[in-house]
């Protein structure tokens, strides 16, 4: 079964540019890591309650795309999941295998409009409680394209087992499981991936900003 949003994630092209952003709207590094294999670092930070995971190749690939490209959910049965889902007729991206971190399994599909999810079984916890030292109270949600909304609101609601947020936009729809939620946008402006920007409940209103990568971060004022 599918039990959390965990995080979401992508490639960054200085790490230490991405961190520092992130730092100077609270988030804190909760986990740090090189694998050795693909000579990647992977960095868990936490921004209030939710997780980005940050992945920084040591060496430079001129062809590489960087930014938001996926979201983690937790499952307590990775191969049934997997199989369930590839079986009412989503493409598989990498079919279940240990994780290059050695913790634990994962595996990637793509929901109806593009979107990598990642599905993960592993024991060890990331996340702490919520960080309340920034002026961001909350990850609010994770924007996603969704052109096709219909289908994308089958695969998070009824497949993935997520809660209907309600809501009044006619052009989106709000799913959350455990801390976090998706929002699931049928129109919105070009982002640099299919994970189109971040939404952060922020108490008194501030302008959006962009991460070193090209990522929007939209604050929210008073948005759970």
């Amino acid at each position: 079964m599918i039990y959390e949003l965990n995080h979401v994630g992508g490639r960054v092209q200085d790490l230490d540019a991405s961190l520092a952003f992130y730092s100077g709207i609270g988030a804190e590094v909760v986990d740090r890591l090189f694998m050795t294999g693909p000579r990647v670092h992977r960095v868990h930070i936490q921004l209030a309650t939710g997780l980005v995971e940050l992945l920084h190749n040591e060496e430079a690939d001129p062809d590489a795309a960087y930014g938001l490209n996926h979201v983690g959910f937790m499952t307590d049965d990775l191969d049934a999941d997997y199989a369930r889902l590839i079986g009412a007729g989503y493409a598989e991206l990498s079919s279940p295998r240990v994780a290059g971190s050695g913790q634990g399994r994962l595996a990637f599909l793509s929901d109806p409009n593009g979107v990598r999810v990642e599905l993960l079984q592993r024991s060890e916890e990331f996340r702490v409680p919520p960080i309340t030292s920034g002026p961001v109270s909350r990850l609010s949600f994770i924007a996603l394209d969704a052109p096709d909304l219909d289908a994308a609101v089958e695969f998070y609601g009824d497949h993935l087992g997520m809660e209907r947020v309600p809501s009044d936009e006619a052009d989106a729809a709000y799913f959350r499981i455990g801390a976090d939620a998706v929002k699931l946008c049928k129109s919105l402006p070009p982002a640099n991936t299919l994970v189109n920007h971040l939404g952060l409940a922020v108490a008194e209103p501030r302008p959006d900003a962009h991460d070193p990568d090209g990522n929007r971060i939209a604050f929210v004022p008073g948005f759970q």
